[in-house]
């Protein structure tokens, strides 16, 4: 390999969910590159936000360049960049299997392209619909070589709904932190005082965006059947994420004394000290998911996760071990699950260990980096450029 563009398909600095994958890219290709800085370059759509901060601030090779674009000026000015820098190997990030600016990449001289997705690639369509993709897919000569996913349950939309061939996938599960997420290492009441929290409430802990597909109305719906079932006034759940006038709509959903019980946080900069006070996490999602950051971030902080039953969201624990599952959109079964925790806090104590646990061993930014060098040290290898 003589250079690698990390091409991104979203703006430069975006964000929380982007920042630590940016990093873990930049080291994954300085590791490709034997160190040598020189041979690893970015590429954006637009850079009008800034470099990401998650980048070392000396670093300086960047690309403008929108995949999408059908420009003939556009596609000259990256095809003098790639050949210039002599970039022969892409890892891009959500780049589909088509897209106007692929021919310009291969003809300037790029061998070997990696597309990392961190959602679904497609719906799981019926065969003779898969049958027509997957011919679709054989004919296309210019795009990714390879395609790596965060879930099994991600490659699978690929394979049976975008018909990609199951040999160009690998699974490469989201690595965090485990120093910053972790169970310790905050003031002790830093989250109940926050929020203003009665110190005896064991605090349920959701972060994550307020669209429809998250769940949200469930864990309401759940928080409605605790509030009516349960005697004890010794739960709170806190939700994370809600910007603007998005929370009032779930509010409006709370009974009266289910309301009392719910707090909104907003976005937070400081979710880990948070989390590492909760007694468990919960992500109910209804529509797609995926192998969300959040959850693993939850578990390596020692919160029990408990997640609904969609592929690739249920990867992210060990049913029984480290959570439960509960049927999506059930919030009936949610509110049991939470209840079973909440009166046996032996269990989850144990379930906080095992959570731990498996994050330190299988999902750490060690482990990702590592599975995402081997995978592309395996496409590269393929022919004889590593």
């Amino acid at each position: 390999m003589k250079s690698i563009l990390i091409l991104l398909h979203c703006g430069s600095n975006t964000g929380y969910a982007i920042g630590p994958l940016e990093r873990t890219f930049y080291e994954m290709a300085l590791e490709l590159c034997n160190g040598d800085e020189s041979r690893v370059h970015f590429g954006y759509p637009t850079m009008a936000a800034g470099p990401s901060p998650t980048l070392p601030a000396h670093f300086s090779q960047y690309l403008i360049i929108d995949t999408q674009s059908a420009n003939s000026t556009d596609a000259e000015r990256v095809s003098q960049y790639i050949s210039k820098h002599n970039i022969d190997t892409i890892f891009g990030f959500d780049q589909p299997v088509d897209r106007h600016m692929y021919r310009s990449l291969r003809t300037a001289g790029v061998t070997r392209f990696v597309s990392y997705w961190g959602a679904p690639m497609s719906s799981i369509k019926p065969l003779p619909v898969l049958m027509l993709k997957r011919l679709q897919v054989a004919l296309l000569r210019q795009g990714p070589d390879h395609y790596v996913f965060e879930s099994r349950g991600m490659a699978d939309t690929a394979v049976y709904g975008r018909g990609i061939a199951a040999r160009k996938t690998s699974v490469v599960p989201l690595g965090v932190d485990t120093e910053h997420f972790s169970p310790v290492g905050s003031d002790e009441g830093y989250l109940h005082q926050t929020f203003s929290i009665p110190a005896d409430r064991k605090v349920l802990f959701y972060s994550g965006h307020m669209e429809t597909r998250k769940g949200v109305a469930t864990i309401m719906h759940a928080a409605n059947a605790l509030a009516a079932s349960r005697k004890a006034d010794d739960w709170h759940i806190v939700l994370l994420g809600n910007k603007g006038a998005e929370h009032l709509p779930y509010q409006q959903m709370l009974t009266v004394d289910a309301a009392q019980h719910v707090t909104f946080g907003g976005y937070r900069n400081d979710i880990h000290l948070l989390q590492r006070e909760a007694y468990a996490a919960v992500i109910a999602s209804t529509g797609w998911d995926s192998f969300p950051r959040s959850g693993v971030e939850c578990q390596a902080s020692g919160l029990p996760l408990i997640v609904s039953d969609l592929p690739g969201l249920n990867e992210s624990i060990q049913s029984g071990v480290t959570g439960f599952h509960f049927p999506t959109a059930d919030a009936d079964a949610l509110a049991n699950v939470l209840t079973k925790l909440l009166d046996d806090p032996a269990l989850r104590d144990r379930l906080s260990v095992a959570a731990r646990q498996r994050i330190i061993e299988g999902y750490s930014l060690a482990v990702q980096q590592r599975q995402l060098v081997a995978v592309m040290r395996q496409v590269l290898g393929q022919t004889g450029q590593i």
